[in-house]
């Protein structure tokens, strides 16, 4: 048996549902391993089923101090972090021990490249299950040939041990070059913005025609995803939120801008498909300071 830690935000849990599904074609008896979300209470919880209705329910869920003497006892752990992630071999290969444990957040499509068309459907939203605003602006966007989502994060990224890391890196400065670019490329773009600090981006972007998304909060924040998704070209920043609204857009020939630099303190090469274009950011002297 393989299985696959699930754990972090919608957007982290659809990266690992994403590699679990790429993982399962290769090695049948391979599940997602649910039981620390049982308990998990950061953003929304466990949130795929709920949202995605069609995936199917066969996951592993026990008592979660059980599991750990279990995974401890039993199985052979591998970590994401601690591979040579130049290469997937260390995901790919069989193993003559049976019992694989795997913890990671693999945020790249290069774990699932294979089986693209199948992630997309999986992850089909359900618009009967969108509020009213939400369903006008859907209409309104898909009949907008110069949308373009703008998706600013702040909210958590705030807080000082995340700021460090990663709240530094998008900042006024990134949104101001990648509008700058975007103009640049297409006339007259329609921007739709998303955030978890609307105010913020009202006050702080130069977008005075903008639509500023504010009503999908809490339980309803996938919406803004599935919003994005519709658009046909996109800004995202640092968050896997929104490069799953740009990376589930349908339009062939979308232009998705992007930072060079998903972390400050330690590159991450791979996140971003090649055909995204991707901006450089200056990262503040202090880290430590917001």
């Amino acid at each position: 048996m393989r299985l696959i830690k699930m754990t972090g935000g919608l957007g982290n849990q659809m990266f690992i549902y994403a590699f679990y599904m790429q993982m399962r074609k290769r090695f049948k008896n391979t599940r997602i391993d649910l039981s620390d979300m049982v308990h998990y209470r950061v953003h929304n919880g466990y949130e795929l089923h709920r949202i995605f209705g069609q995936l199917p329910e066969d996951e592993f869920c026990i008592n979660q101090k059980a599991k750990k003497v279990i995974e401890f006892l039993f199985f052979k752990t591998i970590l994401e972090r601690k591979q040579d992630l130049t290469t997937l071999k260390a995901f790919e290969r069989s193993r003559l021990w049976p019992l694989i444990y795997f913890k990671g957040f693999y945020q790249s499509e290069r774990y699932f490249a294979d089986i693209a068309d199948e992630v997309r459907a999986a992850f089909t939203f359900d618009e009967r299950k969108a509020n009213a605003s939400t369903v006008e602006m859907l209409r309104r966007i898909e009949a907008d040939d110069r949308s373009v989502s703008l998706h600013v994060r702040r909210g958590d990224y705030l807080e000082p041990s995340v700021w460090r890391n990663t709240g530094c890196v998008c900042r006024e400065e990134y949104y101001r070059d990648a509008v700058a670019y975007v103009r640049d490329k297409m006339q007259a773009p329609s921007f739709y913005v998303f955030s978890d600090d609307i105010d913020w981006a009202a006050t702080h972007l130069d977008l005075p025609q903008a639509e500023f998304i504010n009503w999908n909060v809490g339980a309803d924040s996938w919406q803004d995803m599935m919003l994005m998704s519709r658009c046909r070209h996109h800004v995202i920043c640092n968050s896997t939120f929104s490069w799953w609204g740009a990376w589930l857009g349908v339009n062939p020939d979308k232009m998705v801008v992007a930072p060079e630099r998903w972390s400050a303190l330690s590159e991450m090469p791979y996140i971003c498909p090649q055909s995204w274009v991707k901006l450089p950011v200056t990262l503040p002297d202090n880290l430590n300071a917001i």
